[in-house]
């Protein structure tokens, strides 16, 4: 035996299939890139994203199959199928190509239908649609909302933003397009509510009401497109947003490519995902009323809520007595200062059980309730179920979806 030579176990060697990734959407933000990186983790892909070398497939590099934002005529794709490659593209809009290189698309229509249920909910019946362009994402989703206001007995109002002229500056541009867009408003019915498109684009119509003496969101509410952070909370008035639900459209993505990689002959040429969720800031959170200092009452109230504020306190803010401002609010909103107080503080209840995992001790600061007691007898006598059964709740229904 101690002259036998031990031969040594075979190694097999794994090869990662390389997956490549070109996007050029900056509307593709991190929730998509990062569910997409989730999944090739699971899968046991490689990633390359191509702005690394501005679309040129490395010399020697044989990729198993590609994520794409490009359009199914576009040259890195035609290059790609040439190779025997699968290809899913990230696209915004359905193409006629699509039968050839399938896509995962965002439903822009159902996010404008979205739009008019929110806006309608605040008893806004006037909407608007700016900057209408064909063949761009912004036809189906404003097409949407139209479809949307129909349905509700709303009226959708559109304008179109003057065009850049020949050397005009951007500051030139922007002036032009506010003093444009105020006089399109000084002729519509006040509030109305803008559904502005994605998220940069909406904050530059906030800023453009704003410089044309419009408040936001009392005279003019708001909405974005993608919910990305960064844009939102740095506009001039945080924006309110459609979150897209990036993070599914990443995973389908992936899980599309996955089953061409595989070999799948029968697939879907498009995998449309519904918006998510509207993220309610500021630039929409308002109700429409008819009395302008209503209005404002019910503006202080909601930036204090986490405040002990009192009739006294509100009736003092907007001059008025505390029986003349009761009058107001009853003939109005059908309700007194303290029930629209009580009704605001559950409504960013649920917004905080819904989107935060804090403990439900720690949200009775924020909320203004005297009392964990109060707290919890006042969400069962509106809700039926006390906070953690409602958080539960939510939770299984977002994993259900």
């Amino acid at each position: 035996m101690s002259g036998m030579v031990r031969r040594r176990s075979r190694i097999v060697r794994r090869a990662r299939p390389v997956v490549i990734v070109s996007t050029k959407f900056r509307e593709l933000v991190g929730a998509t890139l990062d569910a997409i990186v989730e999944q090739a983790l699971k899968f046991e892909w490689q990633l390359l994203d191509l702005n690394f070398t501005r679309d040129e497939i490395p010399a020697g590099l044989s990729p198993r199959g590609a994520l794409v934002s490009a359009l199914p005529t576009d040259p890195l794709v035609k290059r790609l199928r040439r190779r025997g490659c699968p290809v899913v593209r990230l696209g915004m809009l359905p193409h006629p190509l699509d039968a050839r290189v399938p896509a995962v698309l965002l439903d822009w229509t159902a996010a404008g239908c979205l739009a008019a249920e929110h806006f309608a909910e605040r008893g806004l019946r006037h909407f608007g649609c700016v900057d209408l362009q064909p063949n761009t994402i912004y036809e189906p989703l404003y097409e949407g909302l139209r479809q949307g206001a129909d349905a509700l007995g709303c009226v959708c109002h559109a304008f179109q933003l003057p065009r850049e002229e020949p050397g005009e500056t951007g500051a030139h541009l922007y002036a032009r397009r506010a003093r444009a867009m105020g006089a399109w408003l000084a002729t519509l019915p006040r509030p109305i509510a803008i559904l502005g498109g994605l998220d940069w684009k909406t904050g530059s119509l906030c800023a453009m009401c704003l410089r044309e003496g419009f408040a936001v969101p009392e005279e003019v509410a708001l909405l974005g497109c993608g919910n990305i952070a960064s844009v939102c909370e740095m506009a001039p008035v945080a924006l309110s947003s459609i979150d897209f639900n990036h993070a599914e459209y990443g995973r389908q993505a992936a899980l599309l490519l996955r089953r061409l990689m595989e070999g799948a002959v029968a697939t879907p040429a498009r995998i449309v995902i519904p918006p998510a969720r509207i993220v309610v800031r500021r630039s929409s959170d308002v109700l429409a009323v008819g009395d302008p200092t209503v209005a404002r009452a019910m503006r202080f109230m909601w930036d204090h809520l986490d405040q002990n504020l009192g009739v006294d306190d509100v009736a003092a803010e907007v001059a008025l007595s505390r029986r003349g401002l009761e009058r107001r609010f009853h003939e109005h909103l059908g309700r007194g200062v303290n029930a629209e107080l009580r009704r605001k503080r559950l409504e960013r209840c649920c917004e905080l059980l819904r989107t935060t995992d804090e403990p439900i001790a720690d949200l009775m600061p924020k909320l203004g309730f005297r009392s964990a007691g109060y707290l919890h007898r006042t969400f069962r006598k509106a809700f039926g179920m006390t906070l953690r059964q409602w958080r539960i709740k939510q939770a299984e229904s977002r994993m259900r979806d």
